[in-house]
């Protein structure tokens, strides 16, 4: 038997996770998406027939502006859902002349219709249930509902739709063009295949399960994901990158000579050194890439050769090549704070392609560096401590 406390909390709402400014946008999103199709619809139906087309346009809304990243807000389903159940709205009217029997037989030959074309959508139902229990007026339309209004409704809320949920921060409609939402950690595909779960395996719970999802398989590894990071955080207490650095890191300034700064990570046998200012702020970082940038080139003379010619200074007061390790560093330098959580590091490493991490203060001023080395070492010692736990 259900215990009182599980029954109890079937009933009550679930745990709030979105922010008051979120729902108050869409509030307004649907505001806007209502008065265009009570205009347009204005035109083509009486004012007394208008709140039987422009009810179902309103549960479209609280989807498409409210949840617009659901498998049911979809632009097929949004579409294919309206113009299917208002065709056999409009067909049930015709054959049966009991309306009660009429009204029953569209919104269930509709449900059915939207499941099987895969075009799900609620308020189609109510679509198919206006073209039954209308007025006379849109009974006269008779085929002609399906263009005018629900099909001009259509277009209307659905423009509207594409442009404010790709214009707000953090939507992306439709749905297949969002990105999954990281905030630390690897990327979603290289999570859900670190734990053993494919994405076809995802599909296929899906499919077990026999019924209707509102979640699509995008979501499910958004999920697999964050909660993956968040377990490992939770792992690794408050791990920062301050504990794992190598503190105080040699660095050059921008003046300093290409071959002085190749001589300096020969002898701390470093690949990377960065660039500062006379403050110890970041401007840059010198790579070993960097120096074989300029030697690349294949040409007669052995690439040590090459690469000692690049390195010995330029006679006179004019030159064709860089000299100073600012003109050879890599500007766009991605750096870290020194509180940030080692999780953080995972995407950095993962999508930007550097092995290199200069370690910064609240005021931007060098005060280590951390490299996949570190991150290693200081997640090994972590296992360590929790097995001899």
């Amino acid at each position: 038997m259900l215990s009182k406390n599980r029954l109890l909390n079937a009933f009550l709402p679930d745990p709030d996770t979105v922010p008051l400014g979120e729902k108050l946008v869409s509030g307004l999103a649907g505001l806007v998406g209502i008065g265009l199709i009570m205009a347009v619809s204005a035109w083509f139906l009486a004012p007394r027939d208008l709140p039987w087309v422009v009810a179902s346009m309103g549960a479209s809304a609280v989807l498409l502006f409210a949840v617009p990243h659901g498998p049911l807000s979809q632009p097929w389903n949004f579409v294919g859902g309206h113009l299917i159940s208002a065709f056999l709205g409009i067909t049930v009217a015709k054959l049966v002349p009991e309306t009660v029997i009429a009204a029953a037989l569209a919104v269930g030959i509709a449900i059915s219709a939207m499941y099987i074309a895969r075009c799900l959508h609620p308020p189609g139902g109510a679509t198919a249930l206006s073209a039954v229990v209308g007025s006379s007026t849109v009974h006269a339309l008779g085929y002609q509902y399906m263009v005018t209004p629900v099909l001009i409704n259509v277009v209307v809320m659905g423009s509207w739709a594409l442009f404010i949920n790709n214009w707000l921060p953090n939507r992306r409609y439709p749905e297949k063009l969002r990105k999954p939402a990281v905030s630390s950690g690897p990327d979603v595909g290289k999570v859900v295949a670190g734990l053993g779960v494919a994405p076809e395996d995802l599909d296929y719970a899906m499919r077990e399960l026999g019924e209707y999802i509102d979640l699509s398989v995008s979501d499910l590894r958004a999920i697999i994901e964050l909660t993956a990071a968040h377990a490992a955080r939770r792992e690794l207490g408050t791990l920062s990158c301050r504990d794992i650095m190598t503190g105080n890191p040699a660095a050059v300034e921008y003046d300093t000579p290409v071959e002085a700064a190749w001589r300096k990570m020969a002898a701390l046998k470093v690949r990377a050194l960065p660039v500062v200012d006379q403050r110890r702020h970041v401007i840059g970082i010198l790579t070993i890439a960097d120096f074989l940038e300029q030697v690349k080139a294949p040409g007669e003379a052995p690439l040590a050769e090459r690469l000692r010619r690049f390195l010995k200074p330029s006679p006179g007061l004019h030159t064709d090549k860089p000299e100073y390790s600012g003109h050879l560093m890599t500007r766009k330098v991605v750096t870290v704070r020194e509180d940030q959580h080692v999780m953080d590091l995972f995407p950095i490493y993962l999508s930007a392609g550097v092995h290199h991490l200069p370690v910064v203060d609240e005021e931007g001023r060098l005060t280590g560096m951390v490299t996949p080395r570190d991150l290693l070492n200081a997640l090994y010692g972590e296992l360590l401590r929790c097995g001899a736990r």
